[in-house]
């Protein structure tokens, strides 16, 4: 089963990357970036992967006699985060730096405008939003493959958090009989 783990931490990885690709594609192609921002903001929050995992995992606890334990799951969820890392950082990199370069600085001004717009319905003096607006200006206006690396490595991180919460809920194991 172990091999089958892996198998299918691929494929999945695989599948939650192909559909992130067409998300972050398919709305930079046929919108403004302000509904990219929108969008993507959202879609970051909706847990697809996730959801995608649990369900195979329960099949993949189904088809192994309703047994799955904490390892088995935790090669299926960590493999399937960490290939769909990989893919994410790489259809990233090739938007913001290859297909369109100015994509980062047209988001730092989107970002810029909601944070002001934000800070002011907090109350936020001037000098505190004057503050934020030159520190968000002082980012670079670009996409560096040193940055996307970096956030590879983040997501790996915290994909293995996401992975250790699922297989938690997943596993199964054997129930031992308690002894008098």
């Amino acid at each position: 089963m172990e091999n089958n783990n892996i198998k299918q931490g691929i494929t999945y990885g695989i599948v939650g990357g192909l559909i992130f690709l067409a998300l972050s594609f398919g709305l930079w192609a046929v919108g403004s970036v302000e509904n990219y921002v929108a969008v993507t903001g959202v879609t970051t929050f909706i847990p697809y992967l996730f959801i995608i995992l649990l369900v195979v995992g329960f099949k993949l606890r189904k088809d192994n006699g309703g047994l799955y334990s904490f390892k088995e799951a935790l090669q299926f969820t960590f493999v399937a985060y960490v290939i769909y890392s990989i893919i994410e950082s790489v259809g990233t990199y090739v938007l913001f730096a290859l297909v369109d370069p100015d994509m980062t600085a047209k988001v730092i001004e989107i970002a810029i405008a909601k944070s002001v717009q934000m800070m002011e319905k907090f109350g936020a003096s001037e000098a505190q939003i004057e503050e934020t607006i030159k520190k968000m200006q002082a980012e670079p206006k670009t996409t560096s493959f040193k940055q996307v690396f970096l956030g590879l490595g983040l997501a790996i991180v915290f994909g293995f958090i996401k992975a250790l919460v699922l297989s938690i809920i997943v596993k199964k194991n054997e129930e031992v009989p308690e002894q008098i």
